[in-house]
């Protein structure tokens, strides 16, 4: 309407009942000082309608309330920076800033942002774990892929913005893959069902990994779980076993290779093992398909896990998983019949805050991006879930659902200021779910 008005400076459109105004209206009129849109019908304007305008002087809002929503974000912060001179801009909604003034709003940065998870790439391949490692600046992943009998070794591509075929370390039934970084010398744990487990490390002249040593068959019967850690700086890693002739077994690195240092929990099929720091000291949980989830703790004298107690009345308990929120440590307990747990430490014991409907889970792993926090449940019987945390009731509520058939593990792994989360599939593809930041006051 005013594209051949260039020269225009005053223009007042008062008193019209409009009610929308479109987002190129006032577009060209770069000599514009004053404009008036007072005692119309306006709730809400459109994203950057001003920016055209370089020389406005003064901007009458008056006689209009606005939703001071997600859409009104832009104009509040345009307010913040302008040089113009701005009548009151009054609120009609939300029902807490119901007639105050636009100004008033404290923030809109929780209000006007959600996530949400997007796929970015499926790999035509199922899997049953995915471990992640940086290595010379760059982001690997290694997949256990049994039905393959590979772990697939995938490097993210900063140019194709992908993940891509880096190396293959073949096998037998491969259940997992866990990269160990010791100084500059990269070392993959990879466990077996048939044929033994074996440690692969990375080797520069052949540009691939070459098999470094193997784990004892006797020890090591049916690896369910792998699991790294320091302690006084020296490197550890514990493989579970969930065999009845097997034993879980804490393995330590002695500058020459990694040997057996301690056998624990024998004869109770274990499933899973969990590193954790609690009120400073190391800890180990093991849970179990024969009995409740025991802790062990490191003892310092001594140099070995002893036992220290048990979470109770949590049978059955296929895997531990902790993580960290807010200076608080929790723990997730999967349980594939029954209801799964999210547990919290208070000083003294580990203690329910929620529990999570879970027929048919293998995994509840939790993890999170940009203070956002997550669990993503998955069941072989249903879509997989994806929870997030929720502030105000200190839970957490269901966010999204997605469908992933025969769900292992789910992996974080961020790259190049993006976010990314595997989800392997033991009967499906393997799927990278992207985590994306929308703006609401688009």
């Amino acid at each position: 309407m005013f594209s051949h008005l260039p020269s225009l400076q005053l223009l007042f459109i008062e008193g019209n009942k409009i009610e929308t105004i479109s987002r190129n209206a006032f577009r060209g009129l770069r000599d514009l000082t004053h404009l008036s849109l007072a005692n119309n019908h306006l709730k809400t304007l459109p994203r950057d309608v001003f920016s055209d305008l370089d020389s406005l002087i003064e901007l009458d809002l008056r006689g209009n309330k606005f939703e001071c929503d997600c859409k009104a974000k832009w104009l509040f912060l345009w307010l913040k920076m302008t040089n113009s001179t701005v009548s009151d801009v009054l609120c009609i909604g939300p029902a807490e800033y119901q007639d105050k003034k636009l100004n008033d709003v404290t923030s809109f940065d929780y209000e006007c942002t959600t996530t949400d998870f997007v796929v970015h790439q499926i790999l035509p391949y199922q899997s049953v774990s995915v471990d992640t490692f940086n290595s010379k600046n760059d982001v690997f992943v290694a997949i256990a892929q049994p039905s393959m009998e590979n772990c697939m070794v995938l490097e993210w591509d900063h140019i194709e913005m992908n993940f891509r075929s880096y190396d293959n370390i073949t096998g037998q039934s491969i259940v997992g893959c866990k990269a160990i970084l010791v100084g500059d010398q990269v070392f993959v744990v990879v466990a077996q069902l048939f044929g033994g487990s074996h440690i692969y490390k990375y080797d520069e002249s052949w540009t691939k990994f070459v098999k470094f040593q193997d784990i004892e068959v006797s020890r090591i019967s049916k690896p369910n779980d792998i699991e790294l850690f320091e302690i006084d700086s020296e490197m550890f890693f514990v493989i579970a076993d969930s065999s009845k002739a097997g034993l879980s077994t804490v393995y330590k690195w002695n500058n020459k290779g990694f040997y057996s240092y301690q056998s624990l929990h024998e004869w109770f099929r274990d499933t899973d093992a969990e590193f954790l720091d609690i009120d400073g000291k190391s800890h180990l949980i093991l849970s179990s398909r024969s009995q409740v989830p025991i802790i062990l703790q490191w003892n310092k004298a001594s140099k070995k896990f002893v036992p220290h107690g048990e979470i109770p009345n949590m049978e059955d308990v296929l895997a531990v998983k902790s993580f960290r929120m807010q200076n608080n440590l929790y723990i997730t307990l999967t349980r594939f019949i029954g209801d799964s747990r999210v547990m919290k430490w208070n000083s003294k014991q580990f203690v329910e805050i929620q529990a999570l409907p879970s027929r048919g889970a293998m995994t509840l792993q939790p993890f999170s991006f940009k203070n956002n926090y997550y669990l993503a449940l998955g069941s072989d019987y249903t879509f997989s879930q994806i929870y997030q945390w929720d502030g105000e009731k200190k839970l957490f509520r269901l966010f999204k659902e997605i469908y992933v058939q025969a769900p292992r593990s789910f992996t974080a792994v961020s790259t190049d200021r993006r976010d990314f989360f595997f989800a392997s599939s033991f009967k499906g593809n393997t799927q990278i779910f992207e985590h994306i930041i929308i703006d609401l006051s688009l």
